[in-house]
């Protein structure tokens, strides 16, 4: 039988282990934000802050607006977005949690998220983030031209008047500037809501270094700086749809009419969501020498596959850009892709434009484009 002494120490060994116990498991319990992550993640396919509010502590703020209204911006945010294909937990700690979001069209982003002692959110980055991105563009398109302006080039080189036929039958509208039939040439392609006019000042330089080029207006467009659309105007009098991926012939069409005039492959050139298409074109269309695309994105959902499956099946010479605030998206798709000496992301150190109209007469900062651009297109003549 043991001694009383015996039994007090063996009684306070055992406290002692339960102690340590309830400390481990409360030490555990406040660095392991599972909960809260699976809960932003399910606000965030829900698009509304339900799921998250519990742990959304008062002192949560963003940018410069009062903590009270957090959840007001978290439900803007979750609703505006667009979806959010996982999110994970790389790193965690007491108080804080590293993260990576991976949102169609966005790409990845990590970010972290700070907690108080209840494991309630203090902090999210990723908010923060957007809002000064947001504000960033907005001062950006507020300094930004709204609008080509042809200058003393456009009256040496001038525009001729192309119709083509599209597979459907549609009569595809283009302006062709040609300077020499041995030269290389370039079909330029438009943004959503736009028509040729957006290389009215850029076709003509192209010109003046060797350059021939035709610009298109894709069905999917529209009037823009006062000039019409004219294969959207007859597409939609036809009764024809005018979505993003119905220009994807329009393009295809103006390709097989440059490819056979000029007996040469052609160098595709794509806005916004015609960039996308130029790379989707690109990769299996033999007549295609390199593709240039401003601000490629997934913009099509799920009738095409996420371009981080194209890159690395292109073969051919290409020049992808974008706004900063895009590149990390861009730079996203372009993860784990092996690029050739004739292919790269050109990522400008000002803020940048959306599409091509960061190469506009007096854009400003559209000087960094335009010398990734040459030196692209040079090379592209030496070989």
């Amino acid at each position: 039988m043991l001694k009383q002494p015996d039994m007090k120490i063996i009684k306070r060994t055992l406290l002692s282990v339960i102690v340590l116990c309830f400390l481990g498991a409360s030490a555990m319990a406040q660095t392991d934000y599972t909960a809260q992550v699976n809960a932003l993640k399910k606000s965030f396919a829900e698009k509304k802050p339900d799921a998250i509010k519990p742990y959304v502590s008062d002192k949560l703020a963003f940018a410069s607006y009062p903590a009270g209204a957090s959840l007001q911006i978290l439900g803007q945010v979750f609703m505006s977005l667009p979806a959010l294909n996982s999110l994970e937990i790389l790193s965690q700690k007491k108080g804080e949690a590293e993260v990576r979001y991976d949102f169609t069209a966005l790409g990845k982003r990590t970010s972290k998220i700070l907690f108080d002692e209840t494991g309630k959110l203090t902090k999210l980055f990723l908010v923060d983030n957007l809002l000064k991105e947001q504000a960033a563009a907005q001062a950006a398109a507020a300094a930004q031209k709204q609008g080509p302006t042809p200058g003393e080039l456009s009256k040496k080189y001038l525009a001729q008047k192309v119709e083509i036929t599209a597979k459907d039958g549609l009569l595809v509208t283009g302006a062709l500037y040609e300077i020499d039939e041995s030269k290389p040439v370039i079909l330029l392609c438009h943004q959503a809501g736009y028509n040729k006019y957006e290389y009215a000042d850029i076709a003509p330089k192209l010109n003046e270094m060797g350059f021939n080029v035709m610009a298109i207006d894709q069905r999917s467009g529209g009037t823009f700086a006062s000039k019409d659309n004219e294969t959207f105007n007859l597409a939609k009098s036809k009764g024809l749809p005018t979505e993003f991926l119905d220009a994807q012939q329009d393009m295809e069409a103006a390709i097989d009419y440059l490819s056979k005039k000029f007996d040469q492959k052609v160098i595709l050139w794509g806005s916004s969501y015609s960039s996308s298409l130029t790379l989707f074109i690109a990769e299996k269309n033999k007549k295609v020498s390199a593709a240039i695309s401003f601000s490629p994105g997934d913009y099509f959902g799920e009738a095409k596959t996420s371009l981080a499956n194209v890159f690395p099946k292109l073969k051919i010479p290409f020049l992808v850009t974008s706004s900063k605030q895009e590149a990390e998206a861009l730079s996203g798709l372009l993860e784990g892709v092996k690029l050739t000496k004739d292919q790269s992301q050109f990522i400008p150190e000002g803020a940048g434009y959306h599409g091509s109209r960061a190469l506009w007469e007096g854009q400003q900062g559209g000087e960094e484009y335009w010398t990734a651009l040459t030196a692209f297109l040079s090379d592209l003549k030496t070989k």
